[in-house]
């Protein structure tokens, strides 16, 4: 499995990284949009097979690494932002003033494609006042719910919502790696208290899981406002858990659907022991989440039978 090296997985971070040394700004639906600017190039993009993404046009790129992974990239220029559809069946939704996005496929992979980085900008002007943003980021999460996409807990950590997901993530020792509930609206001081830990939420819908993750800077200088560079990457289920869960172990990514129900068991026992403290604490735990069956796991059961 080269591909999938850790040394393939820093180099696309990097190429990530890099673009956000520019500035951006967005909108999204799947048949709504926020903002769109009618000048904005269109992008379609999905997981799986390169040639069903539209990956030409100024600023596109494919770095095909030694190590066996491909990068499909796309750039695009303050003044001339990009719309990006990412393609999901009834779950697709619509992204503006995207900066860049970055597929990621392995040759040892069949299935193509298996993550989306796309970096985009909460406004057009790539800045707003604290009370914006907020606003801007509540409406895509409103929007990404509204096309069927639903929270996401990983499996280690406790089952909150609400208001008591927020203070968890700002609590001491879990340093903003929690998932948010999307439905609750914190105050604006909570939000700029948030700010520094990179807020995050985490959804998942057929086979596909989503992180989105908040950036708030003032490097410029800004007065009364603050620039805001947002990220959504989209993930297969083989990026998800078999990349996500056995990182730099070729042999355990190749057989991650033998191996990720016993390694889920042993992140649900420290899910378990979190939410024993958090009751003793006073937090309820929303027992209605359950864990979204892997579709993957579900194919190779049925191909058994």
């Amino acid at each position: 499995m080269r591909g999938v090296s850790a040394a393939g997985i820093l180099l696309a971070v990097l190429v990530v990284c890099a673009t956000i040394l520019h500035a951006p700004h967005w909108a999204l639906g799947s048949t709504a949009i926020l903002g769109k600017e009618m000048s904005q190039t269109h992008t379609l993009i999905r997981l799986g097979n390169p040639q069903l993404s539209d990956l030409d046009g100024p600023g596109a790129s494919i770095d095909k690494h030694p190590t066996g992974t491909t990068f499909y990239q796309r750039e695009w220029q303050r003044g001339s932002l990009g719309t990006v559809e990412f393609a999901h069946g009834k779950h697709t939704f619509v992204l503006d003033n995207v900066l860049s996005v970055l597929g990621t496929a392995d040759e040892d992979v069949p299935k193509g494609i298996y993550q989306w980085d796309i970096n985009f900008g909460v406004s057009p002007e790539q800045a707003d006042t604290h009370e914006a943003a907020r606003g801007r980021v509540m409406s895509l999460l409103a929007l990404l719910r509204a096309v069927g996409w639903k929270r996401y807990i990983p499996a280690s950590l406790p089952r909150l919502k609400g208001r008591e997901a927020w203070i968890y993530n700002a609590s001491s020792g879990v340093g903003g790696v929690y998932s948010l509930d999307s439905t609750y609206t914190p105050t604006i001081e909570e939000w700029k208290s948030m700010l520094p830990n990179r807020p995050r939420w985490l959804f998942q819908a057929d086979g596909v899981y989503l992180e989105v993750v908040v950036d708030e800077s003032n490097m410029a200088g800004l007065v009364g406002k603050s620039t805001y560079l947002l990220g959504v990457d989209a993930q297969s289920e083989f990026g998800f858990y078999g990349i996500g869960y056995f990182a730099g172990n070729a042999e355990r990514i190749d057989n991650w659907k033998v191996l990720i129900s016993a390694e889920l068991a042993k992140y649900h026992e420290d899910r378990i022991k979190a939410e024993a403290r958090l009751r003793a604490a006073g937090y309820t735990i929303d027992t209605t989440y359950q864990d979204p069956p892997i579709l993957s796991l579900k194919a190779s059961e049925n191909r058994t039978q």
